[in-house]
């Protein structure tokens, strides 16, 4: 489709917002995850089971103890 000088559409001119033969990828790039992400992931991680040590260990060794 070739524009024509004298169509006056300006911005909406056919020719030039037909997206004719962009390819878009079927499947899109993985997301690059950086290290500092990683490593901050890890670090929750190792936090939240050492919580859940602490909320099921220390009931349970108090009640060992106490009998």
């Amino acid at each position: 489709m070739t524009c024509n000088q004298d169509c006056n559409q300006g911005r909406n001119c056919p020719a030039r917002v037909a997206k004719v033969g962009q390819r878009y990828p079927k499947y899109p790039q993985p997301y690059v995850e950086s290290i500092w992400r990683r490593h901050l992931k890890a670090l929750a991680r190792f936090f939240l089971l050492g919580l859940l040590g602490w909320l099921i260990w220390v009931p349970l060794l108090y009640l060992l103890l106490r009998a």
